[in-house]
């Protein structure tokens, strides 16, 4: 299966360089309604305690990567495309290693997002015992838990349903990474070798994949422009700079990519891809 990752230019020069691919933690994604399609049943605590609770543990304890079917979605392009200035890097999800469900409590091929158009109701039920179960991977496990894992990670309003999300998600309960700050940033889980990073305002958590799985590059139709403005207003001398686009080009023959550019057809307001030799 392959599967696509919206980034800025530069992110995805990185991403192609190291072969790192970033986790994020739930509560940092874009949707204020993450994790609240739980549809917990009626107790003597309140819903909101129960769902804070539960969304917390979740958030500490497992880490998802976003990824997508659609690399020729316009309105993909305007909002994670940096505005058809970025890239989308195709990554096959058997050679990354996103399809092993020993490594992923969700992997690929079970983590397409399910879009609804109301929140469910009085669907799971949590006790004390299945809260504090959260993270741990002896007790919470696809074949016992797969409906609550479901509502947690897989359930979106329709609302989102153009950007034909599917997700991976990790436990990384195991490595004591800590949310605002770790003196941990190294961590081997279940044999992988994770890292830590601290961004401005959130962390994500890098893991390698081997760089023959990037099968695929888009460019966006604003990405030569833009390249090209950024090369002119470097302030070193002409001689020492390096042409952004080559750098790509080398990356996507190293790997073995199909590098494309993505053009506006202004006619049947589509996008169409043009390999780029």
């Amino acid at each position: 299966m392959i599967l696509y990752k919206y980034v800025s230019f530069e992110a995805g020069l990185k991403i192609l360089e190291t072969g790192a691919l970033g986790f994020s933690d739930l509560e940092d994604f874009n949707d204020p309604f993450e994790a609240t399609a739980l549809g917990l049943t009626e107790s003597d605590i309140s819903q909101t305690v129960r769902f804070r609770a539960c969304r917390n543990r979740l958030s500490r304890k497992y880490v998802v990567l976003s990824l997508t079917r659609a690399p020729l979605n316009p309105l993909m392009w305007s909002h994670y495309g940096d505005s058809y200035k970025g890239m989308v890097i195709g990554i096959d999800t058997i050679k990354a290693g996103f399809e092993n469900a020993e490594q992923y409590i969700i992997p690929a091929h079970r983590g397409e997002i399910i879009y609804v158009n109301t929140a469910p109701k009085s669907t799971n039920e949590i006790s004390h015992e299945g809260l504090m179960a959260i993270g741990d991977s002896s007790i919470m496990n696809w074949q016992k838990y797969e409906r609550f894992l479901k509502h947690a990670f897989l359930y979106k309003s329709l609302c989102w349903a153009y950007e034909e999300e599917v997700r991976i998600v990790k436990n990384i309960s195991s490595a004591n990474f800590t949310y605002h700050y770790s003196s941990k940033k190294e961590q081997i889980i279940d044999g992988q070798a994770w890292k830590r990073v601290q961004l401005q305002t959130r962390p994500i958590y890098l893991h390698e994949i081997p760089k023959e799985a990037f099968v695929e590059v888009y460019i966006g139709e604003n990405c030569y422009r833009d390249q090209r403005k950024k090369q002119q207003n470097k302030t070193q001398r002409p001689v020492d700079s390096v042409n952004s686009i080559d750098v790509l080009k080398a990356h996507c023959r190293s790997s073995k990519a199909v590098l494309h550019r993505v053009d506006v057809d202004i006619e049947s307001w589509s996008l169409r891809k043009h390999e780029i030799i």
